[in-house]
């Protein structure tokens, strides 16, 4: 008996007309494997996010897979990243970007009465306005704000938002790819293919898109990325003294600073790039 789960994920912003100050990236990855008797192999790969300078453009992308055989096994992989990057836009003059979100999720199993596979991910972006901060505090802002904890409230009342969300679940019909955007977001593509039910499932989907706005007065805009990745194939569900086992790994892992990196790039620095 074997399992599997991949769930992929990435967001470009292309065609960026804005005058970007700050580029701030973040990324968490995690695994666990838990066996006994049976085997289990976890990796997270191609994580990262990126800017490139001339001409602009943003991404950010990663996959997740865990593979199960035999049984008596619990795995798990999962990624987030954030990519904070923050635009002065003239009075009178739009900002503008396209965009393109894309998730790939699969997940297998030869037994469901004591198998079980999930992948999911998620991609979105927010618009905010961060004209009324103070430059000498956008950095604690957006460390404090978007970063190590979001703002829920903040997110809120973003100027503009877009989301993508897909979810396999060999156990149960739960299975769903959902998108959700605000007004000012145009779709130019929308590709999506599926297959839910049975041993053996998918779901691929690729949207493109652009943003536009214009402001009256001069504005500080600043754009949240977020895409996030994760896996878990299980056979059959954990016993009760590997869950105990798996809660001793996850007390100890909450201990430590998960994997991070960090980068702020300050304007002149991007300038000189060029």
């Amino acid at each position: 008996a074997a399992t599997f789960a991949l769930s992929e994920g990435n967001l470009n912003f292309t065609d960026i007309n804005g005058e970007l100050s700050i580029f701030r990236p973040s990324n968490n990855a995690n695994t666990l494997a838990l066996a006994n008797g049976g085997k289990i192999f976890t990796e997270n790969r191609n994580v990262q996010n990126e800017l490139i300078a001339s001409p602009l453009k943003i991404s950010s992308s990663a996959s997740s897979v865990v593979f199960g055989e035999s049984k008596d096994y619990l795995g798990t992989a999962e990624t987030e990243g954030r990519i904070v990057s923050n635009f002065d836009v003239d009075a009178g003059k739009p900002f503008s970007f396209n965009f393109n979100a894309g998730l790939n999720q699969v997940t297998a199993i030869d037994d469901p009465t004591i198998e079980n596979a999930k992948a999911s991910g998620d991609v979105s972006f927010f618009l905010l306005d961060t004209t009324d901060i103070a430059t000498d505090n956008l950095d604690s802002f957006i460390e404090s704000e978007l970063i190590s904890n979001t703002n829920s409230n903040i997110l809120k009342n973003s100027l503009d938002f877009f989301s993508l969300t897909s979810v396999l679940n060999t156990r149960g019909n739960d299975d769903f790819v959902i998108n959700k955007f605000s007004k000012n977001i145009k779709l130019f593509q929308e590709d999506s293919q599926f297959q839910y039910g049975g041993n053996q499932e998918f779901a691929r989907t690729l949207i493109g898109g652009s943003l536009e706005r214009v402001f009256d007065k001069k504005a500080n805009l600043t754009l949240l990325a977020v895409r996030r990745t994760q896996t878990r194939v299980t056979a059959p569900e954990p016993s009760i003294s590997l869950a105990l086992l798996l809660l001793s790994v996850l007390i100890a892992i909450a201990t430590k600073s998960k994997r991070q990196t960090e980068t702020s790039i300050s304007l002149s620095s991007i300038k000189a790039w060029k």
